[in-house]
């Protein structure tokens, strides 16, 4: 009877390492993230109120087409300065769009006129000259999270069931005996 008992918990134990494999890669795969970078020219023209204005070479059509996909614009790259920009509010308009960074800078490109604007308190937050910027990416993100991981999860859980099934049955045998 114990060997009854020694192979039933080595089923078991068997079943659920499909269980165990299937839910780390789930994990996994819903941690990763598909990165876009859209680079593009900046040209310093002229300082209107608190802002340093500029022209740019952004084409809204290629940003508005990743927005659409379900991108997210998490990062602005500064290549002159190096200066990785963490952007936590942003808001695109048909024409337009604004972005607001960590420290409160704010970024304006309006795709009719070709300009944009940096708010002069970029050059003391990052200390750097926005003047001089001549180059920046935007980074889009994107989560491949999949609701087929939920699918490979519950499918994993057949053997599982199988072997409950099988202990029930000897179970029920050795309570006859």
């Amino acid at each position: 009877m114990k060997w009854i008992k020694t192979a039933i918990g080595a089923v078991i134990a068997i079943s659920v390492i499909p269980l165990v494999v299937l839910s780390v890669i789930n994990i996994k795969k819903s941690l990763e993230t598909e990165k876009i970078t859209i680079t593009f020219e900046m040209d310093y023209t002229t300082d209107i109120l608190d802002n340093y204005s500029f022209t740019h070479t952004l084409h809204r059509d290629e940003l508005i087409n990743y927005i659409e996909k379900g991108y997210t614009i998490t990062n602005l790259y500064d290549y002159t300065n190096d200066i990785t920009i963490t952007i936590t509010n942003w808001n695109f308009e048909d024409t337009k769009i604004r972005m607001d960074d960590n420290n409160s800078v704010r970024y304006f490109f309006n795709f009719n006129t070709g300009t944009s604007s940096i708010t002069n308190s970029y050059d003391s937050i990052y200390n750097a000259n926005a003047r001089d910027i001549e180059l920046m990416d935007i980074i889009l993100t994107k989560n491949l999270n999949k609701n087929l991981n939920l699918v490979a999860t519950l499918i994993s859980f057949v053997p599982l069931i199988f072997v409950g099934g099988v202990v029930l049955y000897f179970y029920k045998l050795s309570k006859k005996d």
